[in-house]
């Protein structure tokens, strides 16, 4: 189960699964579940998934810092 609220609510609105993701990003399942979970922190990683989802990456992320 994703951890952050955001990202459950986006992936459950988009009907998208960590699968499907993984699919669209090129990434692996295990590698976006890390990064998901909050175990990995990759901001290349967390640029394309809220690319992908089309959302700004302050909405998955609060509290992270892109390095503009």
């Amino acid at each position: 189960m994703i951890k952050n609220k955001n990202l459950r609510k986006v992936l459950i609105d988009e009907d998208l699964t960590i699968k499907g993701l993984a699919q669209k990003t090129g990434y692996t399942r295990g590698y976006l579940s890390s990064v998901l979970n909050g175990h990995k922190q990759s901001p290349r990683a967390e640029k394309l998934i809220s690319f992908v989802l089309g959302r700004a990456h302050s909405e998955l992320w609060p509290d992270h810092q892109t390095g503009k």
